[in-house]
């Protein structure tokens, strides 16, 4: 049960830490294995990808309100 609790507080304190640890360690094999240039590659089709995500999230965040709006 300790042990548990121990390592959930572990992660709380050091989430973003392990999170930025372990995509960089992806893209530094990613660089080794597929070369520089298709690394830059995926990494943007992946920012834009997110950037439409985001944006469409948060249309669906707006729509709700102007919903309640009425």
């Amino acid at each position: 049960m300790m042990n548990s609790e121990r390592n959930r507080r572990f992660l709380d304190d050091y989430k973003w830490r392990i999170v930025g640890c372990l995509s960089m360690l992806l893209i530094s094999i990613l660089f080794l294995t597929i070369g520089f240039w298709k690394t830059i590659l995926i990494i943007m089709l992946c920012a834009i990808g997110t950037l439409i995500g985001y944006a469409k999230d948060r249309t669906e965040q707006f729509l709700i309100f102007i919903d309640k709006l009425r």
